[in-house]
């Protein structure tokens, strides 16, 4: 029977995220959706992507996902510094997935833009990464 990681990877994400100690003390939290009110700075989830890769004998998925992070400090030092923030959070040991095994983790191209031209308007981080899980 098949099945798919991404409610599973998303709660490990979320939880390494979240349980990051200097991630906690610089952002006002990880959202899977946010709205207006929501104070900045912050993390939320992006796309996933589902890739599968089947075999006669396995079903794997290759799963990129974008992570985004959003601060309206002046200029684009604390969107980068939480990015870092991120990227030691999701790199620090190795992946545990409910069900599921990763077989390969990499971190993808990351950016930081403005949004819309306008002053007050937030930095945006966007970092991609990619997981290879199967059962």
């Amino acid at each position: 029977m098949l099945e798919t990681a991404l409610w599973p990877l998303q709660q490990a994400i979320f939880k390494r995220l979240n349980e990051d100690p200097a991630l906690k003390d610089k952002v006002t939290g990880v959202y899977d959706k946010v709205n207006r009110k929501t104070p900045f700075p912050y993390v939320t989830f992006g796309e996933p992507t589902v890739n599968p890769f089947e075999t006669k004998t396995s079903y794997r998925e290759d799963i990129p996902w974008v992570l985004h992070c959003y601060s309206t400090y002046p200029g684009k030092k604390e969107t980068a510094e939480i990015l870092n923030l991120m990227l030691k959070a999701l790199t620090r040991k190795p992946w545990q997935v409910e069900g599921f095994k990763v077989h390969r983790f990499q971190i993808e191209p990351n950016m930081i833009i403005l949004e819309p031209a306008d002053e007050g308007f937030p930095y945006q981080g966007i970092l991609n990464v990619r997981f290879y899980i199967g059962k």
